[in-house]
């Protein structure tokens, strides 16, 4: 369409938006945890995500680890720029997680979309959702998938549900940007669509009454033919009385 267009949205609110699916959601091992994992969180909190990396390995290692260490190795890849490692560490911790698969699903989307696989991200923000409904996030970065993929409508509906479940988020401003710059362009989008279709019917019909038109022309001069045919006269037959000859 020409003019405004959902695509056409503030940089900055969506620099704004797509900031959130740059973190990973973890959170913090239990406190009895103890051993590598725990000392791996710690070094990680610290900033120091290489170090935390080879701890949280030898963790992740331990067949009877906290499924939690799983999460914080991707974090870890993901903060040293080792994205296809975080998948599959996700992958592999999603496996035997009996808990918290909300935030294996949503950490694999985010990491998705990171790589810019938003199709992919957009599957496993549906499987967080389905997971946990009410975890907010999903809901705001599987809309940030949808505009990656010009599902407009789509995302539009996820940002209204994730500022219902979160409306104190301190995003808010910069979806109600996004959505009120996207309302004006879907309704252009959708008065477009209404046009072009009122324009289809009109077409159709034009085109149905000039086929009716030429149909009833048609059986007009077959008519006619007929009519012409039935009244030329009587045709004299051989039972006819002849003239007397001489």
């Amino acid at each position: 369409m020409k003019g405004a267009h959902p695509g056409a949205l503030p940089a900055r609110a969506l620099s704004g938006l797509l900031s959130l699916a740059l973190v990973l959601s973890a959170g913090p091992l239990a406190a009895d945890t103890g051993g590598p994992a725990a000392e791996g969180e710690r070094l990680y909190r610290e900033n120091k995500p290489e170090a935390a990396l080879l701890l949280l390995e030898e963790a992740a290692r331990d067949p009877a680890a906290d499924q939690r260490v799983w999460l914080w190795l991707a974090v870890a890849y993901q903060q040293v720029g080792r994205l296809d490692e975080g998948i599959v560490a996700l992958r592999k911790g999603l496996a035997k997680a009996t808990a918290d698969r909300h935030l294996f699903f949503f950490d694999l989307g985010n990491l998705y979309l990171l790589q810019g696989k938003a199709a992919f991200a957009k599957d496993m923000y549906d499987s967080a959702i389905a997971a946990r409904g009410d975890y907010g996030p999903a809901w705001l970065n599987r809309a940030n998938a949808e505009m990656a993929t010009k599902d407009y409508r789509a995302a539009r509906d996820d940002y209204l549900r994730y500022l219902d479940l979160e409306p104190a988020s301190p995003q808010r401003a910069n979806i109600e940007a996004v959505l009120a710059r996207m309302g004006t362009a879907l309704a252009a989008e959708d008065q477009q669509k209404s046009q072009a279709e009122a324009a289809r019917l009109a077409e159709e019909a034009a085109r149905k009454a000039l086929l009716d038109q030429v149909a009833a022309s048609l059986k007009a001069a077959a008519e006619e033919t007929t009519n012409l045919a039935a009244g030329t006269g009587q045709i004299q037959g051989y039972g006819d009385e002849l003239p007397a000859s001489d």
